[in-house]
């Protein structure tokens, strides 16, 4: 299977409205959950030494992340943004003139001109992307991008295990259909698990992680719409994933349009009230020695 098939929740043309929110506000969850900390602390005020500090996002979507991490870093910053689908790329008017974007497979070698070039490179919710067996390779590969001494940081989450309180039977369904399909298409199941173990793996070193769960925001400033805010974006993220599932011939519990449509209203209507979704995302990373 090509590389351009494993992702699948970029959308049709005409839809491109609807991914790009779905990214950009799992981004604001996100950076909610992770303490409005846009890198680990101590990265960041490594970062923040550095007169013209150079970021580059591999997976950069909307160059959502990008976009915010640049209002933390000197004008002098130098930020680029890579992805192999560039459909969601904002117009470059609208982005502040040291954000360059442009097309790049994770998988290959880059071009020559970023080898070596960054302080930091970071990647975040590649799971559907990432290939069986190849978290090694991708981190080596995101590695090659790093001048010694740089950071690579790699955020995942998954919703394989993800849970919800009460037990939430439509989030158990849409598991087993995502399950199938990353089975089948030779998809990365071990996300968010092992990426501590593939950034050390690859060579880097000072190597660590932190998790964060989506019911910590309940006890924070943000609490009073923060349940809702996660029963959206599991229902944005899950159901966009059945419906692309679907658009590439299902699995068995998914192929026909009433089976999707019924599965999608189940877990709407399980998504709300009191139920706590429960999902752990994981943030890890590692230095590229001297």
């Amino acid at each position: 299977m090509a590389i351009e098939s494993l992702y699948i929740l970029n959308r049709a043309e005409d839809q491109l409205e609807e991914e790009i929110y779905r990214l950009e506000t799992q981004h604001h969850l996100l950076d909610d959950m992770m303490n409005n900390e846009m890198l680990p602390p101590h990265i960041a005020g490594q970062i923040a030494a550095i007169p013209s500090p150079r970021v580059c996002e591999v997976a950069t979507g909307s160059a959502i992340w990008l976009r915010k991490v640049a209002k933390t870093l000197p004008a002098s910053a130098e930020l680029v943004g890579l992805d192999l689908d560039t459909s969601k790329f904002p117009r470059p008017e609208a982005l502040p003139p040291n954000i360059r974007l442009g097309s790049a497979n994770a998988y290959e070698p880059f071009p020559e001109e970023f080898r070596g070039r960054f302080d930091v490179v970071y990647i975040r919710l590649f799971a559907f992307a990432a290939r069986r067996g190849g978290g090694v390779a991708l981190a080596r590969n995101l590695a090659s991008l790093l001048r010694p001494g740089g950071w690579l940081v790699w955020v995942e989450a998954n919703m394989l295990i993800a849970s919800a309180e009460p037990p939430s039977e439509a989030l158990f369904e849409c598991q087993k259909i995502q399950y199938a399909f990353m089975r089948d298409a030779g998809l990365e199941m071990g996300i968010p698990s092992i990426i501590t173990s593939c950034i050390k793996e690859a060579g880097l070193r000072d190597c660590d992680e932190r998790n964060y769960t989506c019911t910590s925001g309940m006890f924070s400033p943000q609490s009073s719409d923060w349940l809702a805010r996660v029963h959206d974006q599991f229902i944005v993220v899950l159901s966009h994933t059945l419906i692309s599932i679907f658009a590439k011939g299902g699995v068995d519990g998914l192929r026909s349009q009433q089976e999707l449509d019924v599965l999608i209203a189940k877990l709407e209507e399980d998504m709300s009230g009191t139920r706590r979704p429960h999902a752990l995302v994981v943030r890890a990373w590692g230095q590229k020695s001297l």
